[in-house]
């Protein structure tokens, strides 16, 4: 059964911004993000935020060593506010994303330019070596 949940939210995540959903006659996308969980962490929640032009949507994943990973696509909010700046990474679609963070909290945010702007990564429990390795892992930034 966690098998084929774990799997259910990997091909959620796994999923681009796009997709209708009908709101009074009018059809408004849905955010999702491009994401796959690394190995060893399960979904722990889902949450959708409906706006006028989107339905915004976040994903969080953990692992039995308590660290996190939240994703957000097309949520509002002042992701990594008071948190320094870290660089850049350059993620496998050939964008850059600005990271904040330091110690084991760290996020990952990029715009791809359309109505599901911001894309956020939100992890926690990692270094900095350890961030680069999960976000490889999970398909987000280039390897190497």
């Amino acid at each position: 059964m966690r098998a084929a949940v774990i799997a259910a939210a990997l091909a959620l995540a796994a999923a681009g911004c796009s997709g209708d959903a009908t709101s009074g006659g009018s059809r408004i996308p849905i955010c999702e993000v491009r994401f796959a969980a690394p190995d060893g962490f399960a979904p722990s929640e889902t949450h959708e935020e409906r706006y006028d032009d989107r339905i915004g949507v976040r994903l969080g994943f953990a692992d039995d060593a308590g660290r996190e990973l939240h994703v957000f696509a097309g949520i509002r909010g002042e992701f990594g506010e008071g948190l320094p700046g870290a660089g850049d990474v350059d993620l496998a679609d050939g964008g850059t994303a600005a990271v904040l963070g330091r110690d084991d909290v760290w996020v990952v945010r990029w715009d791809a330019g359309d109505v599901c702007d911001p894309r956020v990564v939100l992890v926690n429990g990692f270094d900095r070596d350890g961030l680069q390795e999960v976000l490889s892992d999970a398909g987000l930034v280039a390897s190497g």
